[in-house]
């Protein structure tokens, strides 16, 4: 169980509190949990391992790292204790085969576990619609219309005070991924029938980001703000006209609510990111099928751990986590449930999410269930609504798919070897593509781009484009790809 310190200290551990409590009563196995430090999981685990201390039940959101176990041996094929002892599971697997695929390994056998979460916006593009109207602007449709737009919010004083204090859009945090994505700028792409490291798209995306820098429309120390923080601090103030956002509908809700606070004119909405030469995309969404659990190869009883599973995939299970208990947490309303007191429910109930990484969670998204919890009355509340149910439409629709051809946690684990060329190569031209935006003329995008393909090539690039080619020739008719997502959204419930 991940230790991520949100837990109420008068509510007990992560390992030991009336939930693990509540689940031993009601599973019938007497379960005993590990504590895992979020931010560290990954070294945790190989400690563990190492020292033969891990636990029978390895959950991790970290599809990489259930690779590397994969590879190094350390956890055991499931197929056939799925088909001999689970129900629950199975059925889960039956109804949704994209994730008996993610959860197949090379040698043709299941060896993870994993949650089916539906479909709901990770990553946003919010503008503000008040700068908009202030400058008598339309929505932009293509990225040079949105470099237009975000030179005027920078240079034409849309906060009305007379300063030159505002910028156009973000840079830093989340804003590198949604840029990348209007141009499907995600290095690898599938061009006739193969997967092929791609310059053309690099190039376009380098020189949109060198025409922000060039036009001052965007903060000129965005390299300094690391994690993304001050540019945050930047928008809460209302110093941003487009904000590239990443997180949930909770923060969503929040951020909006301290903007208001801080500049009570101000609106936003979220928009379809702009259409680029090479077509119109959306950035990165939740992963609806998403790998979360191993058994150690080790592991003393799998019977138990796949009846653990089995029980955390009941749909009840499901929403005792999401919603607490019947009559304690929440009330029905004409089969809704509604939450009773929510301070008790934030006190024992909100913190439960680690709680659900196994089997169906796509009753009630988590998307879904904040809506549900917003007050229709209240004029701010609608708004949110209204702003969330338009970004769904937005940014998960077949007509503007996202960008790669697979999502970031499905890309296939590069083995070790593989992976340092990658890594090393990629350092490399990231740190051509950041001195060829501040480089002015000096340095041109044509020029960035034939200095990142030599260090690409000095960097046994070819190696990896070899792996890349001979992955995907080995692996085209058995993975998940990005049109198979929509296609499921459209054919199964969760397009209702």
């Amino acid at each position: 169980m991940y230790d991520r310190g949100n837990i109420p200290e008068e509510m007990g551990t992560p390992t030991q509190n009336m939930w693990v409590d509540w689940v031993r009563d009601n599973s019938g196995i007497d379960v005993e949990y590990v504590a895992i430090p979020r931010g560290e999981s990954v070294p945790k685990f190989n400690i563990l391992l190492a020292s033969n201390e891990a636990p029978d039940l390895i959950t991790e959101y970290d599809s990489e790292f259930i690779h590397k176990l994969y590879n190094q041996k350390q956890i055991m094929p499931i197929d056939e204790l799925i088909e001999t002892y689970s129900t629950e599971y199975k059925q889960v697997l039956e109804k949704f085969p994209i994730l008996k695929k993610l959860s197949t390994q090379p040698d043709g056998h299941m060896y993870a576990v994993g949650r089916v979460q539906g479909y709901f916006p990770f990553t946003y593009l919010f503008i503000r619609e008040d700068w908009l109207d202030k400058l008598e602007l339309d929505a932009p449709r293509t990225t040079e219309e949105l470099l237009r737009i975000a030179i005027a919010f920078a240079k034409q004083d849309p906060d009305g005070n007379g300063l030159d204090d505002t910028q156009g859009i973000n840079m830093s945090g989340f804003a590198p991924d949604v840029i990348n994505s209007m141009f499907q700028n995600t290095s690898w792409v599938l061009e006739d029938g193969e997967i092929v490291r791609d310059w053309e798209r690099a190039q376009a995306a380098l020189q949109f980001k060198k025409a922000l820098f060039d036009a001052d429309a965007i903060d000129r120390d965005y390299l300094t703000d690391k994690n993304g923080r001050k540019a945050e601090q930047d928008f809460l103030k209302g110093k941003i006209g487009l904000y590239a956002f990443a997180g949930n509908a909770k923060e969503i809700y929040d951020a909006y609510a301290r903007l208001r606070s801080n500049v009570p004119e101000a609106v936003i909405a979220p928009i379809a990111l702009p259409a680029s030469p090479f077509g119109q995309f959306s950035a990165q969404f939740n992963p609806p099928f998403q790998l979360s659990g191993v058994i150690n190869a080790k592991a003393n009883d799998p019977v138990s751990v796949i009846r653990y599973i089995d029980f955390m995939s009941k749909e009840t299970t499901e929403a005792t986590f999401k919603y607490g208990l019947e009559g304690v947490h929440y009330r029905l309303d004409n089969g809704v449930p509604v939450t009773i007191d929510k301070d008790k429910y934030d006190k024992e109930v909100s913190w439960l999410g680690d709680f659900r990484t196994i089997g169906p969670q796509y009753h009630t998204t988590e998307f879904e269930k904040y809506k549900q919890d917003l007050d229709l009355n209240k004029p701010f509340d609608r708004e949110v609504d209204d702003l969330l149910n338009e970004a769904l439409g937005l940014y998960i629709s077949p007509e503007r798919p996202y960008a790669g051809f697979t999502l970031d946690r499905y890309m296939p684990a590069l083995p070790n070897e593989i992976e340092f060329i990658d890594s090393n190569a990629e350092r490399a031209i990231l740190d051509i593509w950041n001195r060829a935006i501040l480089g002015g003329e000096a340095y041109s995008a044509e020029q960035a781009v034939q200095d990142a393909r030599k260090a690409w090539e000095d960097g046994d690039g070819a190696q990896v484009e070899q792996w890349y080619r001979d992955w995907y020739k080995e692996n085209k008719d058995k993975w998940v790809f990005t049109e198979d997502l929509y296609d499921v959204r459209i054919r199964s419930e969760f397009g209702k």
